[in-house]
Parts: structure tokens; sequence; C-alpha cells
């Protein structure tokens, strides 16, 4: 299933990415192959259904445990962010900030669509490949095969030469690795989370860093951000989620 997903995935991103100029989608505001994830997931709909059920969806949209882990969306993206300017203070460098105004197009449109396209893609990679996974390996050797993965599938990235490329796998690997965590035990709605981290970090690169210019340093800084946010969750997560089990289990509110 995987070999399956990943083939499609692949090819389906490439032909997508080819109709995209024929079209004339602007991809500041969506990036179409991030549709190929999706299709990599359909495939392997037929296969899955017979063998195993991926927690898509459980219960209310905004149900305590998804709040919870939507304030830990929030938390993280602003740690990362809050680090990378930090760092650029440090070493003397501007934060290439660009006003939302200042966008060729209105930002609520891009927001809508930059989720719609994360969706598109976290539906292959943390509705069907992480928990497929999770179900072999540990969070973190789940998490960082899923980022890899990942990683690889930005093809683009390695014309930006070894530095940025190995820069950027480390952030999609750390990128990973807090997903993985935050949607270990979940029950449903891996996709509402992963979609919201997902959005959250393209507008926050495409505010702050203009991410997509290839510059190493900048990739550098982002991907180093990314590591200690996913050591924090690795160390944080875990512990709330016990206590909120104990918690529930001594009948305290």
């Amino acid at each position: 299933m995987i070999a399956l997903f990943y083939a499609v995935t692949m090819v389906g991103a490439g032909l997508i990415g080819m109709v995209q100029p024929l079209l004339g989608v602007d991809p500041e505001i969506i990036e179409l192959v991030q549709f190929g994830p999706a299709l990599g997931a359909l495939a392997v709909l037929p296969v899955w259904r017979r063998r195993w059920r991926p927690p898509v969806a459980a219960g209310p949209a905004l149900s305590r445990p998804v709040l919870v882990r939507l304030l830990a969306v929030a938390a993280l993206t602003a740690g990362i962010f809050g680090t990378v300017v930090a760092a650029y203070a440090l070493v003397g460098a501007d934060v290439r900030y660009t006003r939302p105004g200042a966008l060729a197009h209105s930002f609520w449109i891009i927001a809508a669509a930059q989720f719609v396209g994360a969706c598109a893609e976290e539906s292959g990679w943390r509705c069907f490949l992480q928990p497929y996974l999770r179900t072999r390996f540990g969070v973190v050797s789940s998490g960082t095969i899923v980022g890899l993965l990942w990683g690889l599938w930005h093809v683009q990235v390695f014309a930006a030469g070894p530095v940025y490329a190995a820069a950027f796998l480390l952030s999609t690997i750390a990128i990973s690795v807090i997903m993985a965590v935050l949607l270990d035990g979940a029950r449903g709605h891996h996709l509402l989370v992963a979609g919201a981290f997902h959005t959250a970090l393209n507008l926050g690169l495409l505010v702050l860093l203009a991410d997509e210019n290839g510059d190493p340093a900048a990739e550098t800084i982002f991907a180093a951000a990314c590591v200690l946010a996913a050591v924090a969750a690795l160390v944080t997560v875990p512990l709330a989620t016990r206590r909120r089990t104990r918690r529930q289990r001594f009948g305290r509110g």
C-alpha cells in the first residue's frame, strides 16, 4: 500500500503541476500539486478498506481533545516563528516580512485556499501514511519516515543546492514528528489538526521568510526552529496527555 500510495502521489503531483500554468492559477494562492497525496490516498482506498480503517474523523469536530490539539498547533507555530525571528536578530539579519495587505491577492483568499490545499495534502500524509506506519513503528520512527518521504516528494528543492535541500528535509522530518506526536492517540480529526498546522506554517513562511527563494541560511534557521519545536512537543504533549488521562480516570474535571 505504501509503494502504491507514494507512486501515485509522485506521478499525480507531477501531472497536476504541469496543468497549473495552463489553468492560470497563481501558486501564491494555492499549489495544485498539493492534491497529489489525496490522489495517492484514493488509490489505496480499495485496499485499505479491506485491511485497515484510517482514523480520519470521530466525534464532534470541536470536542475538547480537538481544541487542545489546535491550541498546541497555535503554540508550536508561534514558537517556531518566534525562534526564527529571535535567531535573525541574533545574527543581525533582517526578517523578510511582507505585510498581508501587500500581497498580490487578498490574504484571506490565500489563507482559505492554503487550508484547502493543506487538507488535500494531509489527507495522504497524515490521514493515511502516518497512522498506517504507526501500526508498525513508534511515534518518532513513523514521523521520521513520513517526514523523509514528504520532503523527498518536494523534488524542486534539490535545484536550490545540497545545503538548502538538507535543511528542507530536516524541517519536514521535524514537522512530521510534531504532527505524529499531536495526532498519536487522537480518535479522529487528523485532517483538521494537520491541515491547520500545515496552513499556519505556510502562511508564516509566506509573510516572514519568503521560503521559496532558495536561501540556505533562511531554510537552515527555519529547520533548526522546527527541530526545537519537535523536541518541545515530544516532552510536553505526552505529559499533557497523561495528565488528562489521569484526571479522567479519577473523575476530576
